[in-house]
């Protein structure tokens, strides 16, 4: 899937040009999707998790938030399969850091992305 490359603040990559970069990046794809909350995007408000209602609650069930996670890694097309998810909350911060282990036909890599309240 072909997207605008995005820098490790989220903003657009711009090259030294001025263009923009696009990627073809799984990673980044998945991160996107894992930052995704439900109803945020007004063009795809059933896109997303549903943080406020499932995951960022007193006492979530943790079986169906890490399914939901791994569901939308899934989502993204170059993806065959999710060997594991770990989720980290730390409430200090206001902050959950979700682990994965991601399998394409190309590669299988470890990421980690935070969501941040």
């Amino acid at each position: 899937m072909l997207d605008i490359l995005l820098d490790t603040g989220g903003d657009y990559k711009i090259s030294d040009t001025g263009d923009i970069i696009l990627t073809q990046s799984v990673r980044q794809a998945i991160k996107i999707r894992l930052k995704w909350f439900l109803g945020e995007w007004r063009l795809g408000p059933l896109l997303g998790l549903d943080y406020w209602g499932t995951v960022l609650v007193k006492n979530p069930n943790l079986v169906k938030v890490r399914q939901a996670i791994r569901d939308e890694i899934l989502s993204v097309e170059e993806v065959t399969g999710v060997n594991r998810v770990d989720l980290k909350a730390d409430a200090a911060k206001r902050q959950l850091i979700v682990s994965y282990e991601a399998v394409t036909s190309e590669e299988t890599f470890r990421e980690e992305v935070k969501i941040n309240v």
